[in-house]
This record gives structure tokens, C-alpha cells and sequence, in this order.
């Protein structure tokens, strides 16, 4: 199914539609005699980056260096100040408060429903099925007419596991309304982006970001990739300067070194396949999930109390217990073959000492 122009704007919420954004110093003019904006003239530098100027609004040289990355156009790409902000905009654009739903496929990353609650927008709850799926069939029977977006993560946090892409590509064809795959994970996977299905489908929104295997989660930057129209309004919803220079800089200087990336996922895979093995073999360890991204879930009895006897260790790792469907189990990010080390003698030495 090809969504018609006018049906994706029918999607925008109406406010949004007709707002008139403010209009910034920067977002034209970025050189020349700069007396508009009442910035000190003289040069301050942070880092060999000048930060006495107001940044660029329109990211051109970040947006164009993501493009290329992705193999999109420029107008099918916005960076901002990490997936949260993405999902700040995918709410203020599309989700009426107190009246529209989301859906959300859980287990899932929580980050959804707190996003949902602050809006005073309503969930529907998807279940994932045992293996952690997502099942097309399962939800377009019970899917209603006030939910507007169905959020999907693949690989899924806090399981591992790749969403199966038929079933997304059968949600995404056969319901008319956005569907957004969270994709933070996807440099670990297997299986390449779905961006190339944009042009196909064109209520399919993706999510990327630069905290994981681009190792920039202190720069708070993450993008999203959809069609212009999307783009277009959430260019009018998103603070006029919301990536600072600095951010912008080394995003595409990150986007410069495409063999560091490639080096350090690969070593990262290593480690994540011969830490689950151990993991395998610990008495104590009843499950361990298969995993497409840079952490693995495994199962454990006790699992509170192993998380807290770690943390006493100075060893830190997730007990995602509380989370339907994941009774006693542990999310633990694969680090250096150093951390592995640690992690793996000290778990051992817990799992042991609740041993009977």
C-alpha cells in the first residue's frame, strides 16, 4: 500500500498543520556580518569549535552527511538530541492528548510509555508471542480506529531478538497509519536497516541513533528517517536550535570513520557470542536469548538478588524482572573482553552462593 500525500498529512494533528514555526537568526542567513541575533562577536571556542554563534538549525552538513550514510535524500532525514527528542516529536506531531492511542508491542523499551504518559496519550498493549514476535495478523484484529501509531523496536530492548520483517512489512501495508521501528540496535544485527522500504511505504518511520555502536552517547544525538512530509513537520515542532555546533561537528566526523565503526561492532559480536556460550554453561543460568544487538538477556533464579550482590561488586548490570513476561531475567551489555572477564567470575561466584 502506498500512502497517498494527503492521507499522510491527515495523520498530522491540525494545530501542527497550521502552526507557523518561529522563524530563528540562523535559519537562512549563516555567514556574512552577523548583527541579528545579539551573540557576543567575540570568538569563543570550545574544543577547537567556535560556540559564540548560534549553531546551524538546519543541520545541512549533519542531515547531508546522514543522507549519504543511509542512502536517502536530505529531506528524508533530522537529527536530534537523541531518540528521545524523535520520540517528542512523533508525539507533539501526530498524537492528539486524551484522544488518540498509541500501540506498543511488549516486552519492549519502556521509553514508549513514559512518552505516551507525559503527552496524556493512552496505550494499547500488543503483545509480543512467546518468542518474542510480533504477529501482522494478531494485531490488525484488535488494532481500533483512535490508535495512530504502532512503535516497534527491532532488534528489541530488552530482548535481542530481530523482529520478524514480513510481519512488519504486513502491519505496515495493510494498516494506514504510522509505523515507527526504533532501530538503536541495527549496526549489530544481521540484517541491514529497513530505511530502503521508505520510498515503498511511506508511513514507515525509523529511528536511528549514535549511543551504541557508534560509541557517542555522551553527544546526545540520534535521527530519524521518514518522508518529507513527516520531516517537514517536525521540522516546525523542534526547538529552533536543538543541536548544539559541537554535537553536529562530531556527528559527521563519526559519520567520517565507517572503519572504526565496522572494527569495534565486529569485536563487539566476538565478545557477545562467546559470552552468551559461558553464560550457557553456568549452573544457574537457565535461559540465555539469542540477541542481534550489543547485550544479552539471559534467565536466573534470583535474579534480584544476583543483580544486587554485582552492583555490591561494583559490577552493574540491568534486572528487567519486572518487565511482563521476563521473570528472574538479566539484560547485561557485552563491554570489553576485560569487563566480560570480571562479569562472568563474579556472576559465577553469585549464581554459586544461591545454589542449595
Amino acid at each position: 500500500m502506498m500512502a497517498r500525500q494527503s492521507e499522510v498529512y491527515s495523520w498530522i494533528r491540525p494545530n501542527v498543520s497550521q502552526l507557523k514555526p518561529y522563524e530563528s537568526a540562523r535559519e537562512v542567513v549563516q555567514t556574512g556580518l552577523l548583527l541579528d541575533a545579539n551573540e557576543n562577536p567575540y570568538s569563543h571556542r570550545v574544543a577547537g569549535i567556535a560556540v559564540n554563534r548560534y549553531p546551524d538549525p538546519n543541520q545541512k552538513a549533519l542531515r547531508e552527511a546522514l543522507a549519504f550514510f543511509t542512502g536517502l535524500e536530505v529531506e528524508n532525514v533530522l537529527a536530534g538530541s537523541g531518540s528521545d527528542e524523535v520520540l517528542d516529536w512523533i508525539f507533539k506531531v501526530l498524537c492528539r492528548p486524551g484522544i488518540d492511542r498509541v500501540a506498543i508491542a511488549e516486552p519492549t523499551y519502556g521509553m514508549y510509555r513514559v512518552m505516551a504518559d507525559i503527552f496524556g496519550v493512552a496505550v494499547m498493549e500488543s503483545p509480543l508471542d512467546q518468542n518474542f514476535q510480533f504477529r501482522a495478523a494478531s494485531f490488525l484484529q484488535k488494532v481500533t480506529e483512535d490508535v495512530k501509531v504502532l512503535f516497534l523496536c527491532s532488534p528489541n530492548n530488552p530482548t535481542g531478538n530481530l523482529l520478524d520483517e514480513k510481519e512488519i512489512f504486513e502491519v505496515a501495508s495493510e494498516w494506514p497509519k504510522p509505523v515507527v521501528v526504533d532501530e538503536a540496535y541495527v549496526e549489530f544485527s544481521k540484517r541491514p536497516s529497513l530505511s530502503g522500504e521508505l520510498g515503498r511505504l511511506q508511513n514507515l518511520l525509523i529511528m536511528r541513533t549514535f549511543s551504541k555502536a557508534f560509541g557517542c552517547a555522551g553527544l546526545r544525538l540520534g535521527y530519524v528517517l521518514a518522508g518529507p512530509e513527516l520531516i517537514e513537520s517536525f521540522l516546525k515542532v523542534k526547538a529552533p536550535y536543538n543541536l548544539n555546533s559541537f554535537t553536529q561537528e562530531e556527528g559527521v566526523h563519526a559519520l567520517r570513520k565507517l572503519d572504526d565503526l565496522a572494527r569495534e561492532v565486529s569485536q563487539i559480536l566476538e565478545e557477545r557470542e562467546r559470552v552468551s556460550k559461558h553464560l550457557e554453561e553456568l549452573r544457574g543460568v537457565e535461559r540465555v536469548y539469542p540477541s542481534e544487538a550489543n547485550f544479552l538477556l539471559f534467565q536466573c533464579s534470583e535474579a534480584a538478588r544476583v543483580c544486587g550482590e554485582l552492583l555490591s561488586k561494583g559490577i552493574v548490570v540491568r534486572d528487567r524482572s519486572s518487565v511482563p513476561g521476563l521473570t528472574d531475567s538479566i539484560r547485561v551489555t557485552v563491554g570489553t573482553p576485560e569487563e566480560n572477564n570480571v562479569f562472568l567470575k563474579n556472576l559465577e561466584v553469585c549464581l554459586e552462593g544461591g545454589a542449595t
